[in-house]
């Protein structure tokens, strides 16, 4: 009888150990499926941080760039699109322009990103003033533009005090108008390069 017992006892355990294995099976795929989709997850994390540090880092070049540099980027088919939006005389300019640009040695490339830069970090205000200043500098006579460059940089090489006292001087009044005075002061404190 005690065997007769047992058996039975075993036979009523066997769909309860069954029951048992099935659970611990699906909570083992439960939990393969959970570690999946966190890495799933971390992945999609990762690529968008990816996509993020990409894009800052092609805002940043773009920031950095000249206008010309990112004309010569562009494929010709987006030139001849971004030209035919344009009027005839400023087409001719610009392509003068990047002309001039190509012709340049590295070094003042170098010079001319820098200057974009900084004249991209000025706020708002001070860029509409530098404009105003840049177009006063190429409304002069062609013969007076290199005089004024000159004492321009001249002026960029002097500590401030040394500064008001030359534009002070009787030397720099009698070589300059009034307008080419304000300009060149407006200018020296405005930049650090020449115009």
């Amino acid at each position: 009888m005690r065997r007769s017992f047992a058996i039975a006892c075993m036979i009523a355990w066997m769909p309860a150990a069954s029951v048992f294995a099935q659970g611990a099976v699906a909570r083992s795929e439960e939990r393969a499926a959970a570690r999946a989709a966190a890495a799933q997850a971390r992945a999609v994390v990762a690529e968008a941080r990816a996509a993020r540090r990409a894009m800052a880092a092609r805002e940043r070049a773009k920031a950095t760039d000249t206008p010309l540099e990112r004309w010569n980027r562009m494929t010709p088919e987006e030139r001849q699109r971004a030209l035919a939006k344009l009027p005839p005389e400023r087409r001719r300019e610009l392509r003068q322009k990047l002309q001039q640009f190509r012709s340049l040695p590295p070094e003042e490339r170098q010079q001319l990103r820098d200057r974009y830069q900084a004249f991209s970090q000025l706020p708002p205000e001070q860029q509409r003033h530098a404009r105003q200043l840049f177009w006063q500098f190429h409304s002069l006579p062609q013969d007076r533009r290199p005089i004024v460059r000159r004492e321009y940089q001249q002026l960029r090489s002097m500590s401030e005090p040394e500064r008001n006292a030359h534009m002070n001087s009787e030397a720099f009044r009698s070589r300059f108008n009034p307008a080419e005075q304000q300009m060149l002061q407006d200018l020296a404190r405005t930049f650090g390069s020449s115009p």
